[in-house]
């Protein structure tokens, strides 16, 4: 018969689960945490595996033009110029403006507020372009209007 070790016998957690967490500490509402957080990480793989390969970004000027969030409930939106320049609408409304740069087929941005990376792909034909904040705390997938 299996030992308990002092563990809570509540169904929330599987045998499996028990036996990991017993061995780190884990209880309660730090578990649901746990499980969040690997639920997220399992839908931004599946959503990295569904988009089409990263296409290299050779200059800015290929970027030129309307982008757009893809979900209705981010108002997030920029104008690339030609010189990488742009200028648009944060997802939580602010106005935004900054300036994508490109080196060796990738791309960054510079912002007032932030930097990072840029990422072009294609989903379902679809121009879409990823940006990532270089601390972490955000990002924003925009598809190409025009």
């Amino acid at each position: 018969m299996a030992q308990n070790h002092g563990l809570s016998t509540t169904p929330v957690l599987g045998d499996a689960e028990r036996v990991l967490f017993m061995h780190t500490g884990i209880r309660g509402s730090t578990m649901l945490g746990f499980r969040l957080g690997m639920c997220l990480v399992v839908v931004s793989l599946a959503a990295v595996a569904f988009a089409g390969p990263d296409k290299p970004i050779a200059n800015v000027k290929s970027l030129t033009g309307d982008w757009r969030a893809m979900s209705g409930a981010s108002a997030a939106a920029i104008r690339i110029k030609p010189d990488g320049s742009y200028e648009g609408t944060a997802a939580n409304g602010t106005k935004t403006a900054g300036k994508i740069t490109t080196a060796g087929g990738k791309a960054s941005f510079q912002s007032a507020n932030s930097a990072g990376t840029v990422t072009w792909s294609q989903e379902d034909g679809k121009d879409m372009l990823l940006f990532v904040r270089a601390d972490g705390r955000g990002s924003a997938k925009l598809q190409r209007v025009k």
